[in-house]
């Protein structure tokens, strides 16, 4: 088939394969044609499309007619390669093998595959028995505990491999379970790689709660952040070392994290040198340069991390100099726990001027206040569960969201939920903090005993206007549900989840992908069942699939396919700019991040609203020389999905079965 060049690539000598591809899956998937450039310049009109969603768990067999699916951390990636995103599904558990047939019993682990019925219809299909939860030598009667997953082609062979976090909970007894990497055969099949550094030794328990996808070399192989949790959650404050896994490109590692630049120390808590524990970790391009900043995402009211990445994967420390750590309030004096310490200690100069608690304190009063720790500096900020990594503003910066639990007795120094405006330049990542106030963006209170719920955060244009929207998963408290936060043409944002049909009760578990390839997103939700949450779920843990069925603007969903040599082949790290109507909207292809690995595919939404076309969308490729690719006048309405292949001047239109 004849293929028009959609013009001028910054790259030389590279020929187009041929326009007719069949690619591995189980599904029917080619590329059937190239794409020609609009004759001329794309035109937009100035109207606005509107959105509302329908839940049709039942339909994707996810609710009680079909598969029960119950939990609440939820990670979505083409495993088979059809051009449909699947669906991974674990419980909150640890320290627990689940049986391969549980008879009844609750399931703690799902790898459900996206396929179509006889009827037409999308639906998630159980094939949990594919390899993805194998117990390391093997066994016939239990899956391995495991408690998150990302995904990325680790080998470069065309398919998504997977991280298998495992929390291992040292207060607990020791199955003998830890993290896997797992090889996919291109089928949505897994096995287990060779022990590598991902697993921790059998002696070393880890309590892995975070993990994300990288290239921080930028050398075509995929790389692996990981986080953990405290040494022993409620009885030390000492996390554990966050670690750099550097990836060889056949599924093995070795630990970079030394040489990184990346080591932080047991204690250190005065000078901030001290590992964090950490419930979600982050990896993204802030400074421009086309090299990742890694991210930590600190729990306790501890500091973040924030690592500069000089272009070669070393990395400095820029985690206050940015102003990712925290918030500048260090006030612990409006703590309600340390109000009620002052009222047995009134002679201490710090109670000077405190006033009178606003909650009882107890037999002991004060006995929930730790004096000399709970006043110090490291203890004054957020408790982040995950920091989400987007251009919200539109002028082309990765800006970033903090997802933060706050309660109304810690007082002003614990951070809330809030947006971290980029504002870096070459060399030195600067993040400012305009407010809820001033961005829309605060989470709900209320009554005067409030809690802000943040555990997962996931941005998309959900109403395809060209512009970002966020969910916030605002989780285990029974006043919060899934905020839907629709950016205004002011750039503010305004709570939806009303207006869109989306107001999940006690969301937890989240993730943001078009699962039925029509051109928007829809919005996969889990449920909390602490505290009272249980009264709005009952049945548990349930998960539910949103699907978007309000008026479609345009949009184009892009799948990027990278060299495989001098590129890792998933493309993760890419950026993509796209510029239509006036606007510029940037999107980066993620390897997972935040709270116990959140992923929502790797094929990019760029909503356009009513453009016929983008003037022009540019691909920067995530190598050591940051190679980039122009074409322009591509025309909208070319959906399902577009490909773009590194080196090649065409774009391809992908056939899905």
């Amino acid at each position: 088939m004849h293929r028009l060049p959609l013009l001028a690539l910054v790259l030389a000598g590279c020929l187009a394969p041929a326009s007719q591809t069949s690619l591995t899956g189980t599904g029917a998937i080619t590329i059937d044609d190239t794409v020609a450039p609009l004759p001329q310049a794309p035109t937009c009109s100035a109207s606005t499309p509107g959105t509302l969603f329908a839940d049709t768990s039942d339909t994707w067999q996810l609710g009680d007619e079909g598969l029960k699916v119950r939990g609440n951390r939820l990670t979505v990636a083409d495993l088979d390669g059809d051009g449909y995103p699947d669906l991974v599904v674990h419980a909150v558990s640890s320290n627990v093998r689940q049986l391969q047939q549980p008879d009844g019993g609750a399931r703690l682990v799902w790898q459900l595959m996206n396929r179509k019925g006889p009827d037409g219809l999308r639906r998630f299909v159980d094939e949990t028995g594919n390899g993805l939860f194998q117990v390391r030598g093997g066994s016939d009667s239990h899956y391995r505990a495991a408690h998150l997953a990302v995904f990325g082609d680790v080998d470069n062979d065309g398919d998504l491999d997977a991280f298998s976090g495992t929390y291992d909970d040292p207060s607990k007894a020791d199955v003998g379970d830890r993290s896997e990497l797992m090889l996919n055969d291109g089928t949505g099949h897994f096995t287990q790689a060779p022990p590598t550094p991902v697993r921790g030794g059998a002696s070393e328990r880890l309590p892995t709660t975070a993990a994300g996808f990288t290239d921080v070399n930028r050398d075509g192989k995929l790389d692996l952040f990981v986080g953990y949790f405290y040494e022993y959650y409620g009885r030390t404050y000492q996390g554990l070392q966050a670690q750099l896994l550097l990836g060889n490109g056949s599924g093995a590692f070795t630990n970079g994290t030394s040489a990184g630049g990346l080591t932080t120390t047991r204690d250190g808590f005065a000078a901030f040198t001290n590992h964090r524990p950490a419930y979600g970790v982050t990896a993204c391009d802030l400074d421009d340069d086309g090299a990742p900043e890694l991210l930590v995402s600190a729990y306790g009211r501890q500091r973040n991390l924030l690592y500069r990445n000089d272009g070669r994967g070393r990395f400095s420390d820029q985690s206050e100099a940015s102003g990712f750590f925290g918030d500048a309030n260090v006030d612990f004096t409006d703590n309600e726990n340390f109000k009620c310490w002052c009222t047995v200690n009134q002679a201490d100069p710090k109670c000077a001027g405190v006033g009178r608690p606003n909650i009882s304190c107890g037999a002991t009063p004060g006995s929930s206040w730790a004096d000399g720790i709970d006043d110090q500096p490291w203890r004054s900020n957020g408790n982040t569960f995950t920091t989400w990594c987007g251009d919200l503003t539109g002028d082309g910066k990765l800006d970033l969201y903090s997802a933060e639990i706050r309660h109304f007795w810690a007082g002003s120094a614990s951070d809330s939920s809030e947006l971290l405006v980029n504002q870096s330049t070459a060399g030195a990542v600067r993040l400012a903090r305009p407010g809820n106030a001033a961005t829309g963006l605060g989470l709900p209170r209320v009554g005067s005993s409030w809690n802000e719920g943040g555990l997962m955060a996931a941005g998309g244009d959900l109403d395809n206007d060209g512009l970002q929207d966020l969910v916030v998963a605002a989780s285990d408290y029974p006043d919060q549900y899934g905020v839907v936060l629709q950016q205004q043409a002011d750039g503010r944002f305004l709570d939806k989840a009303d207006g869109f049909n989306l107001k999940h009760a006690c969301m937890s578990g989240l993730a943001i992908a078009d699962f039925d390839r029509d051109g928007d997103l829809d919005v996969l939700a889990g449920a909390s069942t602490a505290r009272d949450c249980s009264a709005a779920w009952r049945k548990g843990n349930e998960v539910k699939l949103y699907e978007n069925q309000g008026p479609k603007g345009k949009a184009l969903l892009l799948r990027l396919k990278g060299n495989g040599t001098t590129t890792n082949r998933s493309a993760i790290g890419a950026k993509v700019t796209v510029k239509a109507g006036g606007k510029t909207i940037v999107r980066e292809v993620g390897g997972g991040y935040g709270h116990f690995g959140m992923q929502h595919d790797t094929v990019l939404h760029v909503g356009v609203g009513d453009c016929t076309g983008l003037e022009e969308l540019t691909v920067r490729w995530p190598d050591a020389t940051g190679t980039v690719q122009r074409f322009e006048n591509v025309p909208t309405g070319v959906a399902p999905m577009l490909e773009l292949r590194q080196g090649d001047p065409v774009l391809y239109r992908v056939k899905l079965d």
